[in-house]
Parts: C-alpha cells; structure tokens; sequence
C-alpha cells in the first residue's frame, strides 16, 4: 500500500475512468478488462489484482465520501494484531480489541467510532457478505489482503456497495503492516456533495406496498366499494392480496434513481405505478384460468371462487384500468402517448409470448426444449419487467437510448427470474400444492434440461410421469441436470449484468444491478 500512490496516480485514474466514461458499479470482467488496460500502461507493470482494486476505489471515492460516517462500517484484519503479545478475546464475529497500543487496530477502532462509524475486526467474506445483505450499510472502508479482497468483490458488486480498499503491505497471517496514513485518509474521507448511489430498496419497497392497502387504493383509483358483487369490488379486492409487488416497485426505484426522489412521488408516478399492478394482477387471474390453477397466494383463484365468466371479466377491467390510470396520470400529453404506446407494445409481446406456450402445450406430450422453453420465458415475462421499468424511466424523462438498454436487461432478467421460479418450485414446493397434469410442467426449464440429458428410456418414463402425474422431483432435479439448470441461470444473470454496462447513472447502474441480486438469487439449499 505504501507504494500505491507512486504506482499509479489518483488523478491518472480519475483521467482513465473520465475517458472511459466508467460508472460504478463494475462487472468483475469489466473491472478485469479496464485494470490490464492500466496495468498495460504501467512501467514496471503492476499487479493487475492491485490495478483492478485501485480502479475500484477511484470509481466509488466520490460517492463513499458522500455517505454518513454513521451509514459506513470500517472493516479491520485480526492479522493486524501483535499476534505474541495481544489479549484481547474473540467473540461470535470478530477480535475485541483492548485498545492496548501494540498494534494500529485501536487507533484506528477510536478514530472511525469517533466519526461514526461501525467497526469490525474480523477475517473472511462472510461477515461483509451478511452486512450487505442486510441493507444496513451504504458504504464500506476495507482492510485486507489483495486475495481476500478479491474474493469479497463479487459480494460488494453484487449488492452495488460503494467501497474503498487498502490492500496489507504484505501477505499472509502473521506480521502484517499496513500504511496507516492511508487507512487514516479513507476514514476520513467526506465530502459535502450529495453523490448518492444508493436506494433503501427494503424502505421503498415497504412504502410501494402500502400504496396497496384497500383504503389508499380506493383513493387512488377513486372507486367507493359498497357492494362486495361488483368488479370494482372484486378488482379491488384482488390488487390488495398479497403478492411480492416486484412490479410497481421496479417502477418506483427506477424513477426514484433517475430523479433522486424518495419519499414523497408525485401522483403521476403513482398512478402509473398502480397501473403497472393492474396489468400484472389482469395476467395472474387469466394465467391461473389458462393452467386451471385453483390456488393463488395460499387462497383460492378468482375463478375457482366467482366462475370462469366472472374472473375473466375482472382481468379484462384491470387492463383497461391500468391503461386509464396512464391516460390520466397527469404527465404531459407526448409522454403519456409514450407510456401508453411502450405499454401497448409490451402487452401484446407478452400475450404472443403466453400464446406460444399455450400451443406448445397442447402440442407436445413431452417437455419442449430447453431453447424453445427460454423463449417462452422471455416472452411471457420480459415484456412485463420491461413495461415496469421502463414506464418509471419515462416518467422521469428518459430518452430513447436508456429505454433500449432497458429492454435488453429486461430480455436477460425475465428469463433469469423465470429460471430461478422454476428450481424454486422444483425444489421446495410441496408436492401436494401441485394439480395433476398442471400444464405448466411442460413448460419447466428444468423439466426441458433433464428430457434433453436423458440417455435411456427409463429416465425419459421416469419425466414423462412425472408431467402427467407430478411425483418424485427430486429424482429429475439431481446431478448433471442440476448444474446445467443452474449453469443457465447464471448466464442469464451474467446477459443482465453485462447488459447496464454503458449506464452513466451510478444510481440507476446500481439499483438495476442489486435487483438482479434480488431477484434471481436462489437458496442455498437449491444450489447444491
């Protein structure tokens, strides 16, 4: 570390990533690409592990000093302790420090608790693994071998979290030194500019769901429910049950990104939001007819309680209401003719898209392929993420360019998500919520994966079963058909990641990307 600012200077990085146009955050292969473009232009060259993480705090520098000491957490290395003469105790997350003065760790501990911060000594990528998830941080300063620091870096990106690294002077467990000056000016790192990239995306997430009580959606929609037999009634009611809310929250925290709005949105983005719902709870009532699911949320399907005719009727009202509430939104006329003509468009690809599977279903005994299944996901699921997405992103005056990248992740993503239902269900579904011959088992990636590994007939008895009757899953999903299944799952995720690539907005950059996180991100249990 001591030799860091001789070996490349700050402001040539500033220079490489002005010229390159970066925004955090970086995919690790973007980041190995430009870190060996700059270790080519060094003279000896340096190590490229070094160049990437030295690029990577240039990148986040700016927006980590814009963080609250109180949002950071300042991450220390237990091999920083005079390991012959330290006393102090470990508990179940890291070294207690006595704060005797043998080693920098005290120090450094009064200093950063002085402004703020949370402090941990502790070793590995699991603990900065869990603060990430947890949502409770905005910024992390790092202290730590280069290899740990690349093995924590697929977490930091995967979350977006704004980060600054301080490699040790040297490898290795014991007699470690690091340049304390260093350590001492990324503590102190601040700045009064507001250059935040970062969305409380569980707190917005709560604030979308609440616009979905019954008493904020009759405000909204302006509708008076005094009779339980009509379809406002039962639309209504149906946009109130419980759901995860992906949708209506893509659109928020995409405008959110864009317009640095939190809080308080204005009643044109609301409504849009709201209108996103509609059309998503419009397809879940004709999807559950179409599959003859008789479940929805742990309840009954509309069709099952009210009749075919009745839910029918109601899906159609949420399209048309959803495409009222745009019209009369409040944006100005071009962009509400914009919102509505990308709605219309991706309405019509995702009823092509579920068309196409319909007419699979009906002609194939057997799964499709695993090509063919992955363009019925694209098309019955992308053009949904796409609708919401980018109606945030018009709301906030986005131009032609962000729409199409947009687009593209939404290609990427849909299909991810899909996959990552599909195992979800696979795996931990019981198999008693299953109807017998439930169509969309011909449609299962995984279902597709395991017909085309099949080398005896035995095997393809065993998935044939399997689609007419359900049973034993866990004799498909096993093996070579497990790592292929979760092999395109990662490829997919990867389209998305490489796919904000040119984004210039580092909040938006962000957000889009922990929403991969968020979104296709499996248990444990499924992975292995």
């Amino acid at each position: 570390m001591k030799k860091m600012e001789n070996e490349i200077q700050t402001e040539k990085l500033k220079e490489f990533i002005n010229e390159k146009g970066l925004v955090p955050p970086l995919s690790f292969s973007e980041l190995k690409r430009h870190a060996n473009e700059i270790r080519s232009k060094t003279n000896p060259p340096v190590d490229a592990a070094l160049a990437a993480i030295l690029l990577n705090n240039a990148l986040w520098s700016d927006i980590v000093a814009s963080v609250p000491y109180e949002r950071r957490i300042l991450m220390l290395p237990q091999c920083l302790r005079n390991s012959a003469s330290c006393e102090a105790e470990m508990d179940g997350i890291g070294l207690v420090c006595e704060r005797c003065g043998a080693c920098p760790i005290g120090g450094l501990q009064n200093l950063a608790e002085s402004l703020g911060y949370v402090v941990l000594v502790a070793e590995g990528t699991s603990v900065v693994t869990k603060l990430i998830e947890s949502g409770k941080i905005d910024a992390v300063v790092g202290v730590s071998c280069v290899n740990a620091l690349e093995r924590a870096f697929p977490h930091m990106a995967a979350g977006a979290v704004p980060g600054i690294a301080i490699p040790l002077d040297n490898d290795g467990c014991n007699g470690t030194t690091v340049d304390v000056p260093s350590v001492v000016s990324a503590i102190r790192l601040r700045s009064t500019d507001s250059v935040s990239s970062t969305i409380d995306i569980d707190e917005l997430s709560r604030l979308v769901s609440e616009w979905f009580t019954p008493n904020v959606l009759t405000s909204i929609l302006g509708i008076n429910p005094t009779d339980p037999e009509t379809t406002e009634s039962l639309a209504l009611d149906w946009l109130s049950k419980a759901g995860k809310r992906w949708r209506p929250f893509f659109t928020t925290a995409v405008y959110s990104a864009l317009t640095g709005t939190s809080g308080e949105f204005p009643e044109e983005l609301l409504k849009t939001a709201v209108a996103v719902e509609c059309f998503h709870k419009a397809s879940l009532i004709h999807d559950d007819i179409e599959d003859g699911d008789d479940f929805r949320y742990g309840e009954s399907t509309l069709h099952s309680l009210r009749g075919v005719p009745v839910a029918l009727n109601v899906g159609d009202y949420l399209i048309g209401l959803g495409y009222e509430l745009i019209a009369n939104s409040g944006c100005p006329p071009t962009k509400t003719l914009s919102m509505l003509s990308l709605a219309a468009a991706c309405h019509k690809k995702l009823c092509l898209g579920q068309g196409a599977e319909l007419s699979d279903r009906k002609n194939h005994g057997q799964p499709l392929s695993v090509r063919r299944t992955l363009a019925v996901f694209r098309g019955k699921t992308s053009p949904a993420f796409e609708t919401a997405l980018a109606l945030g992103a018009i709301c906030a005056d986005a131009d032609a360019v962000l729409l199409s990248t947009l687009r593209s992740y939404s290609d990427a993503l849909g299909v991810a998500y899909q996959i990552k239902d599909d195992i979800e269900d696979f795996v931990s579904k019981p198999e008693t919520e299953e109807a017998e011959g439930t169509p969309s088992r011909h449609s299962s990636v995984v279902c597709a994966v395991a017909w085309e590994l099949a080398s005896m007939d035995s095997e393809r008895r065993t998935i044939l079963e399997y689609l007419d009757f359900g049973g034993d899953r866990g004799r498909i999903f096993a093996g070579e058909t497990r790592e292929k299944t979760l092999q395109l799952l990662e490829h997919h995720r990867h389209e998305a990641i490489r796919s904000i690539d040119p984004l210039r907005n580092a909040a938006l950059k962000s957000l889009l990307r922990r929403i991969i996180t968020k979104a296709t991100s499996i248990p444990t249990a499924c992975s292995h």
